[in-house]
């Protein structure tokens, strides 16, 4: 994937017949340059059918979201879908991720309507696959929820970002998860975290795709879930590997239970994503 390698101040990016994103770069002065990356195609998916932006959204109970929900997330956003248990695209509103009866505002929702304002005409679908209270264990092919063994979350992201693919191409993927091995104490997690992220891009058409993992809350210091090595784990291995970054928690908020994110700093969450989206770009 190839992005351009000048730095700017503003951004807008184009999206184009599934298959080319554009990236325009404005500079103070006028300037402009425009480059473009191709999205590959294979592992055994159908040609598509419309031009949709895809992010996928994975992890545990932090992606899926656990913020009070308000009125206005359950507003629709014209151009802003999501593809439910059922595969079917519907609209983009809270919770993106029904990963439990309790779910309720994440990060994605935010990241993906700041991905449309900037692809203006264009179609972004989140592809919500985030399991409450999974391990990275879980996350591995074939592996399983503790709390339901017939629940694989790996597996059943592949199924659902499959039938995504044939809507569009993949343009991120947000990654959030690390406080059950925090309170496990999961000495090997940047192991487990690069074996996870090999598969992903075995397994599904994302080379060359942002792949975006979030820093545990700095609120969990003092409990039973303060682990720090999971953050440094995550910034190791957003080091090590291309294409990978790691986005900072720094100040957010859980919404009183000292474990979740709450609804604003969820939000806030999403908009530093896509920041370290668009820091990408702007690297390459």
């Amino acid at each position: 994937m190839l992005f351009s390698r000048r730095m700017s101040q503003n951004h807008n990016f184009l999206y184009d017949s599934c298959i080319h994103f554009f990236i325009q770069i404005e500079y103070n002065k006028g300037q402009k340059i425009k480059s473009n990356f191709r999205m590959q195609r294979g592992n055994g998916v159908m040609e598509t059918t419309e031009n949709m932006i895809l992010v996928l959204l994975a992890g545990q109970s932090n992606m899926a979201g656990r913020g009070e929900m308000e009125p206005e997330d359950r507003e629709e956003i014209p151009g802003l879908k999501m593809i439910n248990r059922e595969l079917q695209w519907v609209p983009a509103v809270e919770p993106v991720t029904a990963d439990r009866a309790f779910a309720g505002v994440g990060p994605g929702r935010t990241f993906g309507r700041l991905l449309l304002e900037a692809n203006p005409g264009c179609t972004v679908g989140l592809v919500p696959v985030a399991v409450g209270g999974t391990p990275i264990s879980a996350w591995k092919r074939g592996g399983s929820s503790p709390w339901d063994e017939k629940e694989r979350p790996y597996d059943a992201a592949v199924l659902r970002a499959k039938a995504a693919l044939k809507q569009g191409r993949f343009a991120a993927v947000l990654w959030h998860q690390g406080e059950t091995d925090a309170k496990l104490k999961n000495l090997h997690y940047a192991d487990d975290l690069k074996e996870v992220i090999r598969n992903f891009r075995e397994d599904l058409p994302l080379s060359g795709v942002p792949f975006l993992c979030g820093e545990l809350g700095h609120y969990l210091k003092g409990g039973p879930y303060d682990f720090p090595q999971i953050d440094a784990d995550i910034r190791r291995v957003a080091a090590e590997l291309p294409d990978l970054g790691w986005v900072s928690a720094e100040g957010l908020m859980h919404k009183g239970d000292g474990l979740h994110f709450s609804a604003a700093s969820a939000r806030e969450f999403g908009r530093r994503y896509f920041d370290k989206y668009i820091q990408m770009a702007r690297q390459r």
